[in-house]
């Protein structure tokens, strides 16, 4: 197997700060023992110190690597349970050799078993096991009642990393990817390709091109990686972020919250709209499909809302133009306050993209909120910074937040630098990681089926081109790519031409990761594509398929605009000069040649990246990441509803 170098865009310096910054969280945050608080071990001892960099305690959410049942049924994640068994029970991986475990808040003492012997007591709820021996399965039971009754007790099971050698600091993408053509693989016995693989041939050939692009090893590093980004987060910071995320009170008229978009219980963290509905939606606790301002036809709201889940993994950039982002120079933004103020909160390391990526739809006029109706400017960088905090921080008034700012910061004063950090650190949490394909990897040839393995060659084999931009076990480099896909929507351009020039001025966004694709449609910047598989299918002829689009008016056949009189005017007036021009600048329409029946496998395939319990919207993984239906701390917690009425 080649050896590969890791992704990294980052100097020797930042490393460093990415190194040191769960060192500084160990030591500032982890006070009383293997739990992360107050727990009474029994007389088998938990830990014995040697965990490794393990923080504060366990997260709220999860990647679902665990198998969790209530007295053996699965967990619906409601908010009660039955007899003494706590709710929304997970269980991840912190390292080689510790175990975190989280369920919902109810103030019982819980009794924690690891492989039916009692292991300790505690009245938090989170737990962390330590001491463990790396790639080691243990089962766990909770309970406040009765351990020898099904109905009293929780259980769930996580496995420890491989090693405790791998210090997590990539996240599995992969800039420099090594593929070859199928016919190039002696495994693959003279194949050209996978449609002509014998059954026989396919798990040698697969194996031979995962050998070759190292996915092992990356896999390795993903969840190493997901592993330290869990073990550093605060459960109380956590929780802060999660009411915070899903309050309408960071919106100028009380009416948007951050999950008006990114609903945990949608498409990972998204809101399965081609382009969101932000401010004065008719009905504000309305979420995804439905959701309207009642006066726009088309979005003002430019851009495609994209997944959640995962987005502690992009250590590049946020946003589809990667506009806020990690460089040799440190945090860049398009705010200087922004840079400073997150840099200066918590350095350059896990939380500092998302908590940069925090402070700018709160202050986008059509996303959160008009800082202008308020009387500040908004040509200046200190007009929004004097709105985070004169407006948006004084809005979470002190009576009803300030226990929850104590318990997060060690004293109950609110800024929204605390307020961006806490969000981030919810959603460093929203992991979702394990995949039948991961399965497969990890040495199951069981994991996937003849289709999905043709899939993964057809994917993987280079002249499909796919791993060109999606490497690695994130699949994805985190770069910006011009793709030439339609232009739709109000754009970017500030004449209000319609035009969107993404992130370099040539029409170029953010490679997304594949990570969960087969959940998170609408696909594209503008949610142009309304399946998966012609998504895919563009790239065969990127020229034909801009063509057949506006020729056929497919932006018409999404169903946030189907019905709509005289849409493909409205949603796209310019759409297909601007594509074209844009075509024009990158140098025409590439091609892949891939065949129907080839496409349809690597759809397949992707579908095999999906981890079961994002898509499970009653898992305990996507239920421990929704606040209790309480109001929030102050009222104005959104109570999100699809639009049938059903509660989210």
């Amino acid at each position: 197997m080649k050896v590969h170098s890791k992704n990294s865009n980052v100097s020797i310096m930042v490393l460093l700060r990415l190194l040191i910054l769960p060192l500084f969280v160990f030591v500032a945050g982890c006070s009383s023992g293997s739990s992360g608080g107050d727990d009474n071990p029994s007389s088998d001892p938990v830990a014995d110190g040697s965990g490794g960099d393990i923080g504060t305690g366990g997260d709220v959410g999860g990647d679902g690597g665990s198998d969790t049942s209530t007295g053996g049924d699965n967990d619906t994640g409601g908010s009660s349970q039955q007899g003494g068994a706590p709710a929304k029970l997970i269980a991840n991986a912190f390292s080689g050799t510790s175990i975190g475990l989280s369920w919902e808040r109810d103030g019982a003492t819980y009794s924690i078993y690891r492989n039916g012997e009692k292991i300790a007591e505690t009245s938090n709820h989170y737990f962390v096991d330590q001491g463990l021996s790396i790639n080691t399965e243990h089962t766990y039971t909770v309970t406040a009642g009765d351990v020898d009754n099904d109905s009293d007790i929780a259980r769930v099971s996580a496995k420890t990393l491989l090693n405790n050698t791998n210090s997590g600091l990539s996240s599995g993408a992969d800039i420099e990817v090594d593929n070859d053509r199928i016919s190039n693989f002696a495994e693959c016995n003279n194949a050209r390709s996978a449609l002509d693989l014998l059954d026989a041939d396919l798990d040698s050939c697969l194996q031979a091109m995962l050998e070759l692009n190292g996915m092992a090893s990356h896999l390795e590093d993903i969840r190493a990686f997901a592993a330290r980004v869990r073990s550093e987060q605060s459960p109380a910071k956590v929780e802060l972020g999660m009411r915070l995320f899903h309050n309408k009170s960071l919106s100028a008229n009380n009416d948007t919250s951050c999950s008006s978009c990114h609903q945990p219980v949608m498409g990972c963290g998204g809101d399965n709209l081609s382009m969101p509905i932000g401010v004065s939606a008719l009905d504000p606790a309305l979420v995804g499909p439905g959701r309207s301002d009642g006066f726009n036809e088309v979005p003002v709201v430019a851009r495609n809302a994209q997944p959640i889940c995962n987005a502690a993994l992009w250590t590049r950039g946020l946003f589809w133009d990667n506009r806020v982002a990690i460089t040799d120079r440190g945090l860049r933004t398009d705010s200087r306050d922004v840079s400073n103020n997150t840099e200066a909160a918590v350095g350059i390391g896990t939380l500092t993209l998302m908590m940069a990526q925090a402070h700018f739809p709160v202050t986008d006029a059509a996303e959160m909120g008009d800082i202008t109706q308020f009387g500040y400017d908004n040509t200046t960088e200190g007009g929004f910074t004097a709105y985070r905090e004169e407006i948006l921080a004084a809005n979470l008034e002190s009576a009803s937040w300030s226990s929850l700012f104590s318990a997060a910061f060690g004293d109950p004063e609110i800024n929204f630098s605390r307020v961006a950090e806490a969000i981030a650190a919810y959603e460093a949490v929203q992991l979702f990681i394990d995949n039948p394909f991961f399965d497969y990897v990890d040495g199951n040839p069981d994991a996937l089926d003849s289709d999905e393995k043709r899939g993964a060659i057809t994917f993987m084999a280079g002249n499909s081109g796919c791993t060109n931009c999606h490497g690695g076990a994130f699949f994805t480099t985190q770069g910006l790519r011009a793709v030439s896909y339609p232009q739709i929507g109000v754009g970017k351009d500030a004449s209000g031409s319609g035009a969107d020039l993404g992130g370099n001025g040539a029409g170029s966004f953010r490679i997304p990761t594949l990570l969960n694709v087969a959940i998170t449609g609408p696909w594209g910047h503008n949610g142009q594509f309304a399946t998966l598989r012609r998504n895919i299918e563009h790239y065969r002829d990127r020229s034909g398929s801009i063509t057949r689009y506006f020729a056929n008016s497919e932006m018409c056949d999404l169903e946030q605009f189907v019905g709509l009189q005289d849409c493909a005017s409205k949603v796209a007036p310019n759409g297909l000069a601007h594509t074209q021009d844009i075509l024009s600048a990158n140098g025409g329409g590439g091609a892949n040649n891939l065949s129907d029946t080839e496409i349809d496998l690597v759809v397949k395939f992707l579908g095999t990246l999906t981890d079961p319990d994002a898509a499970n919207t009653n898992s305990n993984a996507i239920q421990a990441l929704m606040p209790p239906r309480d109001g929030g701390p102050d009222g104005r917690q959104l109570e999100a509803k699809d639009r049938e009425g059903n509660a989210l």
